[in-house]
């Protein structure tokens, strides 16, 4: 996909004085982002910027299509519209969970026991 993006020119790239294809450097790049993180965040970080950049991605090619290609794609307005709903019902989700995460349910909601 980056390396459609780039050819398109939609997605600025530079082949910082690497031999080979856009495909190979994306490799390396995907590689060294990999291990940078890696280095510096444990699994479960890395899987939650993962989730965030795959979601900022998709909101923006969805915009992309509403706002600029819609007419000339033919594109139903429903169905990037309700991607972009659901893409940010997931990230609200996520502010939710995050707010919420580690909070005590209040004393009493779960004893359930019968005497």
């Amino acid at each position: 996909m980056l390396a459609m993006l780039s050819e398109m020119i939609l997605l600025p790239h530079r082949h910082f004085g690497m031999p080979g294809s856009i495909q190979k450097h994306t490799l390396v790049y995907t590689v060294v982002l990999g291990v940078i993180l890696t280095a510096f965040f444990d699994l479960s970080r890395i899987a939650a910027l993962g989730i965030v950049f795959y979601l900022i991605t998709d909101v923006s090619i969805h915009w992309g299509v509403l706002r600029y290609l819609r007419k000339d794609i033919k594109a139903n307005v429903w169905v990037p519209a309700s991607a972009i709903a659901l893409d940010l019902l997931a990230v609200a989700e996520q502010v939710f969970l995050k707010r919420t995460g580690g909070v005590e349910p209040p004393k009493g909601a779960h004893d359930h026991h019968h005497h």
